[in-house]
């Protein structure tokens, strides 16, 4: 693997991390707000990780049909 394959698998990584601990952070605040988790939340949640995804098959330059 060459540098340019690192550093682009590294962002992607980071990437999904930061997608994750922003998904962390939409559930807690959800639980500290209410009783559980809304609808507007899970929705939330949803577009964080999906963003994230996308955001790190664009790094890697995945096509629609491959796999991270």
């Amino acid at each position: 693997m060459n540098e340019g394959e690192l550093d682009r698998l590294r962002q992607a990584v980071d990437r999904l991390m930061n997608g994750q601990r922003e998904a962390l952070e939409a559930v807690e605040q959800a639980f500290e707000e209410s009783e559980g988790i809304e609808q507007g939340t899970l929705v939330d949640l949803q577009d964080i990780l999906e963003g994230a995804y996308e955001d790190a098959r664009s790094i890697l330059g995945g096509s629609e049909g491959s796999e991270l």
